[in-house]
């Protein structure tokens, strides 16, 4: 939809879903600042998109783009603040040398293999890259990306955890579906990181994880984990999952003040030790799943359950009445 500034030139123009395969009957004033032409079929970045100079976000998700060069072309690329290429066909990041004003990177769904070419950013600004779902095979080349806050690199082929040190900004960190293997001290840098998600890896140990101590939020479900570890120095984690895995027994929670546990498919076999464990947590936890294990097998589980965590609201797929 085309919004006019008042009693001015058109600066934001919505064309989503108008299942435009070229733009050459459209018009594109040079007033624009924000573009949207999300779902459409466009194969190439035409040339009334690339002589563009004013824009600051241009979105070009779910088409069909797949010349890096075109990007590059942009004339808008030093004003530029927002640029959307989720799911297209690039099998390259396009070199970003010019987007000196770039704040967010959506490249998700594509088939990049590197993010070698980030490191043409220099001194950018970038503060959120969302890279899920390519071919990436190592976090590299974000050494001068020092503002960066946001890094989504779910659902690629990373198996080590490196190339972070950089980003003392980082508040999240997104890598679901890798094949990361341990930790060790590849998150050593990250104090201020408070949300991180190693779901669906390949680890069998926490450790590593104690240098992250502004943590709220951690994901570790689906991997091969066998008992927690690291949590003390955790004091600010609010939510901790940590389901499907290989768990004996609830240990090291002490120190936290938990709203939300799932701990449910693993192997913990005493309801005793459960409560003893969650003792610590009855002022502050209100959501626990525990299905799935042995502990929760019994009659009076979800009654003993609801005696040792006053607040609970959510236990495993109901709501405590």
């Amino acid at each position: 939809m085309a919004q006019p500034a008042p009693d001015g030139p058109l600066t934001e123009l919505d064309l989503t879903n108008s299942h435009l395969p070229s733009l050459e009957e459209v018009d594109l004033p040079q007033s624009l600042t924000s573009l949207d032409l999300t779902a459409n079929r466009l194969r190439s970045l035409e040339p009334c998109l690339l002589a563009l100079r004013g824009l600051r976000r241009l979105s070009l998700r779910q088409n069909l783009a797949s010349d890096v060069a075109e990007v590059e072309a942009l004339s808008c690329a030093p004003a530029l603040e927002s640029l959307d290429l989720r799911d297209n066909q690039l099998k390259a990041l396009p070199c970003l040398a010019a987007f000196t004003a770039l704040r967010y990177l959506e490249v998700s769904y594509n088939e990049v293999r590197s993010l070698a070419p980030l490191s043409a950013l220099g001194g950018s600004q970038l503060t959120e890259l969302y890279a899920a779902c390519n071919k990436i095979t190592a976090i590299e080349s974000l050494g001068a990306l020092s503002q960066l806050q946001v890094l989504e690199l779910g659902g690629n082929r990373v198996r080590v955890l490196e190339g972070l040190a950089s980003l003392a900004l980082l508040q999240e960190l997104w890598l679901g579906r890798n094949r990361i293997a341990e930790i060790n001290d590849g998150l050593a840098a990250l104090h201020s990181l408070k949300r991180l998600s190693l779901q669906s890896n390949r680890l069998t140990s926490m450790a590593g994880l104690q240098h992250c101590t502004a943590l709220e939020e951690l994901y570790l479900s689906h991997n091969g984990i066998e008992q927690l570890e690291g949590l003390e120095s955790l004091a600010n984690l609010k939510i901790l999952d940590v389901s499907n895995n290989r768990i004996l027994r609830l240990e090291g929670l002490d120190s936290l003040q938990l709203t939300d546990l799932w701990a449910n498919d693993n192997q913990i076999e005493s309801l005793d030790e459960v409560e003893a464990a969650l003792r610590s947590q009855r002022g502050s936890m209100s959501c626990v799943y525990l299905r799935g294990n042995p502990c929760a097998a019994g009659t009076d589980y979800r009654l003993r359950m609801k005696f040792a965590l006053p607040r609970l609201e959510q236990l495993d797929d109901s709501p405590v009445a």
